[in-house]
């Protein structure tokens, strides 16, 4: 585990808490973006000045991970006092063909603890609950954005050979990813 900065605690987020993932500090500049073409990644120019979250993420996402908690899906946070700095949570649902996959919900690191090795560890961590709960995969649908897409491929993950339906219908532009863990 990287050394937390002073000041920071690691647990898991409390149902309660979960409100709390939309004041991650995500700001980002977004000079890049990809899109899935025949299986092969295409990077295109962008350039986006990321603030905040986009318009209704809030009321769309968090009724799912509410639902998630009570059915027992794996949440952990980093705190600054009562502030969420950044999250990481895993859905206990079963998916794939044979439901041996876990979906990453979501992994947010504030823009102010980037680059320190947080966002590796919350994987690790995350892949590590997937493997305890007997799943061989870890699926995630990323934002298209290479930042990100970049970061999940160099962590072990892939181009899923076939995007989960539902995942897909919810996010086409999505870049569907899955990691191998057991």
């Amino acid at each position: 585990m990287p050394s937390l900065p002073p000041g920071l605690t690691l647990r898991p987020l409390k149902e309660t808490e979960l409100n709390l993932l939309w004041s991650i500090d995500r700001s980002e500049r977004i000079d890049g973006l990809y899109e899935l073409r025949d299986g092969v990644l295409h990077k295109q120019a962008a350039d986006i000045d990321l603030r905040g979250w986009p318009e209704g993420d809030p009321e769309k996402y968090h009724p799912e991970h509410e639902d998630a908690f009570h059915r027992g899906s794996w949440f952990m946070g980093v705190f600054k006092g009562d502030s969420l700095l950044a999250a990481v949570g895993l859905d206990s649902l079963p998916l794939g063909p044979q439901g041996e996959w876990r979906q990453l919900f979501f992994l947010h690191v504030s823009q102010s603890l980037r680059g320190q090795g947080m966002g590796v560890w919350l994987l690790d961590q995350a892949k590590k609950q997937a493997v305890k709960w007997g799943a061989k995969a870890v699926y995630a649908s990323a934002t298209p954005s290479v930042n990100t897409v970049d970061f999940y491929m160099a962590h072990g993950f892939e181009i899923a050979p076939e995007p989960d339906p539902r995942l897909f219908e919810l996010d086409p532009e999505d870049i569907h990813l899955l990691c191998f863990v057991a």
